[in-house]
C-alpha cells in the first residue's frame, strides 16, 4: 500500500477523528500557548466566513469528500451574504471561546468531585462522542436508511 493510500485510508476511517480528538483532549486548553489558542479561534472563524463569502470554496471541499451530489450554489445579494457571514463568524468565534472556557470548567468540575485522571476521562468521552457521531463509517442501504434501522 502506498503512503498516499495509507493516509487516505486513515483520513476516511471513523476512528481517525475519535483518536485525534481524544488524544488532543489530554492536553488542557489552558496549556496551549496563547498564540495557538488565538490562531485556532480566529482561523476557524475566518474559514467559516470564507466559505460563506466564497461559496465555491465550500462546494469544492464538499465535492472532494462526499459521494453525494453537490447541491447547486444559490446566489444571494452581497449585502445578505455579508450579513450572514458576519453572523456565522460571530457564532463560530463565540463557540470557540465557549469551548476554551468549557474545557477548563469541565476539568475543574471533575477535580471537584474527585474523578481520578479527569483529562483521561475527558479524552475517552470525546473520542467516544466523535466515533458515534461520525457518519463516515455508517453505510446506507438501497432505501436510504442506515443499516440496522427499522
Amino acid at each position: 500500500m502506498s503512503h498516499k493510500n495509507l493516509a487516505s485510508g486513515i483520513a476516511r476511517s471513523p476512528w481517525s477523528q475519535a483518536l485525534a480528538g481524544g488524544a488532543l483532549a489530554l492536553i488542557p486548553g489552558r496549556k496551549y500557548p496563547a498564540w495557538l489558542r488565538q490562531t485556532i479561534t480566529w482561523g476557524s472563524t475566518a474559514t467559516v466566513v470564507a466559505v460563506i463569502v466564497v461559496p465555491k470554496l465550500g462546494a469544492k471541499f464538499h465535492e472532494n469528500t462526499s459521494v453525494q451530489e453537490t447541491p447547486p450554489i444559490t446566489e444571494i445579494s452581497p449585502k445578505a451574504k455579508a450579513g450572514f457571514a458576519t453572523v456565522a463568524g460571530a457564532l463560530m468565534y463565540g463557540t470557540m471561546r465557549f469551548g476554551w472556557w468549557f474545557d477548563e470548567a469541565a476539568e475543574q468540575a471533575m477535580r471537584k468531585i474527585q474523578v481520578p485522571y479527569p483529562r483521561v476521562v475527558l479524552g475517552v468521552a470525546i473520542g467516544v462522542l466523535y466515533y458515534f457521531t461520525d457518519d463516515r463509517g455508517q453505510k446506507k442501504d438501497d432505501q436510504g436508511r442506515k443499516k440496522g434501522d427499522a
